[in-house]
């Protein structure tokens, strides 16, 4: 599928000495990143490390309490939030994705709004649907197109299997295939983190993150390499588990235990 073109200059995201605590927990402890051109970056650890947190940072939404955020000058930035935003119910589908371009550039010419819809599973009639007669998953996939429809050259993805069905995602991972771009992505979903990232930065306590080169079988070889087995599961060595994650109320947990029935998916578990 082809992708949103928009152009990149040298400078990109640039973090430098973050530090982010709330109260007495420490979410980030002097991080210091600068992202490449084009990487995709997957961030994983427990429910409550800083996750979101950190990208929220990146995008201006929360103030790192030491440190700075430098972006560059042709940085567009994309963010898909795990919550959908207010929608007006009386739009149209098609008219919420003009409100954000009637085309956009692909490095094999321009895509109308009415095209990108189609390929996100919109046909011509649900095009003039109003909105509040959508599912929610619908609402959250309509929320995806027009995010990827203001051309950012940085896509920021919180939790983005989240309430997308099957077919949605795997939508999604073919456009990332071909996205001229930085991705960063918080997930559980360890097949999306195999499909889509070439780094993982692990929350690993105390505020500190840990670099593993390639996608999570990568990162969980890596760690049973240096922890021995059972020490690649998200959260292991965090203190974390799945009854410690109900515990404290976060109701992702019930996600976490999800098994999705995508096609070539026994190995499509969440971690």
């Amino acid at each position: 599928m082809d992708s949103v073109e928009t152009r990149m200059g040298k400078k990109t995201v640039e973090l430098h000495h973050i530090s982010k605590s709330y109260g007495d927990k420490v979410i980030l402890d002097d991080f210091d990143y600068i992202v490449l051109r084009n990487q995709r970056l997957g961030i994983i650890g427990p429910n409550g490390c800083g996750k979101s947190t950190l990208i929220r940072i990146i995008d201006g939404m929360v103030e790192p309490d030491s440190g700075t955020v430098e972006i560059g000058e042709t940085i567009r930035i994309g963010y898909f939030a795990q919550e959908v935003p207010d929608m007006d119910g009386n739009q149209r589908v098609i008219d919420y994705i003009r409100d954000v371009a009637e085309f956009i550039p692909t490095r094999d010419g321009k895509i109308s709004a009415s095209m990108m819809l189609e390929r996100f599973l919109f046909d011509s009639a649900m095009q003039y649907t109003p909105v509040a007669k959508l599912s929610g998953g619908e609402k959250r996939r309509l929320y995806l197109l027009k995010v990827l429809m203001e051309a950012p050259n940085v896509l920021l993805l919180d939790e983005p299997s989240n309430d997308l069905d099957i077919p949605t995602l795997t939508i999604l991972e073919d456009y990332l295939s071909t996205f001229s771009g930085i991705v960063i992505t918080v997930s559980h979903d360890r097949y999306f983190l195999d499909d889509v990232v070439d780094r993982i930065f692990a929350f690993e306590g105390n505020g500190k993150l840990t670099q593993y080169e390639g996608g999570y079988t990568d990162y969980a070889e890596a760690k049973a390499r240096k922890y021995g087995a059972g020490s690649s599961e998200i959260g292991a060595g965090a203190g974390s588990s799945l009854s410690d994650k109900a515990a404290s109320g976060n109701n992702s947990t019930e996600d976490e235990e999800k098994k999705p029935t995508r096609k070539r998916l026994e190995a499509r578990t969440e971690v």
